[in-house]
């Protein structure tokens, strides 16, 4: 649903006579006393937030202040906009060369901001009036304004301007209600010396600017290049459409190879991981097969031990018992010397002599054991070759990945498959 422009109008209240805009809506009412907004939003009001969402700063995802259109296409607010130079902060695109190249203001975000503020607006059940503040109507199309039923009789005296009621209004739905505010009709001349803004449907190609008839009548050195605006719009919406075609052509192109790149990333990460439980398993048979030669390494020094600790022991006990035999020999004599008498020295000389004989015949050189410390050679050297195994091959493998000419070297057949 479009309204048609009256050709002979008088510019609404909202209007600048300066430049020549279509009638811009005013933000919401600040609520006044008594007239607090809802605390919870409406499944309606909830919908309408999530289909709008990309209204909002692709950066921060507030509410876009002045919202700016960059080269990649991405609407950053004010406060997220890059300097010039610099990268989109969302796709990190490179900002184009030339010093001329500025973000573009988004007048379609801020437009479409405005209408949707303003359905919020009459919407609203305890709307007011903007002139009397009293409760609202109606709604003014081309004044932008909420009017009580007192004040759209006298607007409607003086303006002539076409007031619906919001209780129509309300029944439509934001889809419908944006359709008849599009305004796409609504296009004034581009010359700031007029005195009030001229409706035309006029455009010149050679200007890239709509002029009204007088404007379009002085401008001779157009004259071919003047055509209807409506027809110029619909060039252009065509050329837009034909492009987005052909960017969904390279849509197509750009997802086989996003695709692809995936499909590249995940194989690449499952072989990550297979590599991974490889070299885990193969690492874990390692260690267990060390493990097992040191246990092995290890019991067999502890037999080795035992066997000559049980040698030497017996042997050991034996020398002990020399020893106890001569230091108690000894010990006896010395006392019989000091306490004995002479009957006992008698009495017992003769035992004592052959004893003592049988003691001195005792050769300490026959009971010393030879210790052969190096019995345990055995177990160092394999010690060391089971060591020698393992980095030799790792040594092996270090030289062969530093040697340039390792990478064109077939691999020996007697190195390690670690493959599955």
């Amino acid at each position: 649903m479009q309204q048609e422009p009256a050709p002979a109008r008088s510019p609404g209240p909202q209007q600048n006579p300066v430049l020549p805009q279509a009638p811009t809506m005013p933000p919401p009412e600040p609520p006044t006393e008594g007239h607090q907004p809802s605390p919870s939003p409406s499944p309606t009001e909830q919908a309408m937030e999530e289909e709008f969402q990309f209204l909002r700063c692709q950066g921060c995802r507030k509410e876009a202040k002045c919202p700016k259109l960059l080269p990649c296409l991405h609407t950053l607010c004010s406060g997220c906009l890059p300097q010039p130079g610099l990268q989109c902060p969302i796709c990190q695109a490179p900002w184009p060369q030339g010093a001329d190249t500025q973000a573009l203001d988004n007048v379609f975000f801020e437009s479409l901001q405005r209408r949707l503020s303003v359905y919020r607006q009459i919407m609203d059940s305890q709307a007011l009036c903007t002139r009397c503040k009293e409760p609202a109507n109606y709604w003014c199309f081309e004044c932008e304004q909420l009017l009580c039923a007192k004040c759209v009789e006298a607007h409607q005296w003086f303006l002539k301007h076409e007031a619906r009621p919001l209780a129509e209004l309300r029944s439509q739905s934001v889809g419908e209600f944006l359709d008849c505010t599009r305004k796409s009709n609504n296009i004034f001349c581009s010359n700031p010396n007029h005195r009030s803004p001229a409706l035309t449907s006029i455009y010149c190609r050679g200007c890239s600017k709509p002029l009204c008839c007088s404007c379009a009548l002085l401008d001779t050195s157009h004259s071919e290049l003047k055509c209807d605006i409506g027809m110029e719009i619909q060039q252009r919406q065509e050329e837009l459409d034909t492009m987005t075609q052909a960017l969904q052509e390279q849509d197509h192109a750009f997802g086989a190879a996003q695709a692809q790149m995936r499909s590249a990333v995940s194989q690449l990460g499952r072989v990550r991981t297979d590599t991974e439980e490889l070299i885990h398993a193969r690492v874990r048979q390692v260690v267990a097969h060390v493990l097992a030669q040191e246990q092995e390494l290890l019991e067999g020094v502890n037999a080795r031990y035992q066997r000559d600790y049980e040698e030497i022991a017996s042997q050991l006990s034996r020398l002990d018992a020399v020893l106890q035999r001569i230091r108690v020999g000894s010990a006896l004599v010395q006392r019989m010397k000091r306490y004995a008498s002479d009957q006992e020295v008698l009495d017992m000389h003769s035992f004592l002599r052959q004893a003592l004989h049988s003691l001195s015949q005792e050769e300490p050189q026959k009971l010393r054991a030879a210790v052969r410390t190096d019995s345990f050679d055995e177990f160092k050297v394999r010690l060391q070759d089971l060591v020698s195994c393992i980095t030799q091959g790792t040594d092996a493998a270090v030289s062969r990945r530093a040697s340039p000419e390792a990478t064109s070297t077939p691999r020996d057949t007697s190195d390690v498959d670690l493959h599955p």
